[in-house]
């Protein structure tokens, strides 16, 4: 698994998670697909819906302080420090940007999502459709992307990432996309 995303928390951002929890967003270089919807169909999820993926990814958000083991990966994307600023309600599609929380903008019909607890999932981060992940000179190429040069998510489609906000479970994390 190749990670592609990672955060904290930050208190300042006035998300419904514990401050400071840390969220981890891996793919398979090798498996460019979108998630499996076979254990969704609308309205709440199943117990533990995490471990019905296909495998090819892997998200949690893990609260401040629990112990997390990473092990360092292959030096396939150039890591990048991220940084945030404040958006007003955007009520338009963002080209190349990763958003944090907010109101999710859908590109197709809204997909509300129930966590298994009962809580409605909030959105924790949205990745703009064909966003890249710069890769690093004499990494393979990503099978199935739009670029040479640079690794997606889930084939390239607009990703919605949503969060349990009473954190039941780290893998309380549910991954949809459109395009």
């Amino acid at each position: 698994m190749l990670l592609f995303l990672q955060f904290d928390i930050d208190p300042r951002w006035s998300m419904p998670f514990e401050d400071g929890s840390h969220f981890l967003l891996f793919m398979c270089p090798l498996c460019n697909e979108i998630p499996s919807f076979a254990a969704y169909s609308g309205g709440q999820l199943s117990g533990d819906y995490w471990s019905r993926t296909e495998g090819h990814y892997f998200a949690c958000l893990s609260k401040a302080g629990s112990s997390e083991s990473i092990r360092l990966a292959e030096a396939i994307l150039i890591a990048k420090e991220l940084f945030f600023e404040p958006l007003k309600d955007v009520a338009e599609h963002l080209p190349d940007t990763i958003r944090l929380g907010g109101e999710p903008f859908w590109l197709q019909e809204p997909e509300p999502v129930i966590c298994s607890c009962g809580s409605n999932m909030v959105l924790i981060s949205q990745i703009a459709e064909n966003y890249g992940f710069d890769k690093q000179p004499g990494a393979p190429e990503q099978p199935d992307s739009f670029s040479a040069n640079q690794y997606c998510l889930f084939l390239g489609n607009e990703v919605y990432i949503f969060a349990c906000p009473r954190q039941c479970d780290s893998r309380a994390v549910w991954v949809t996309v459109q395009g």
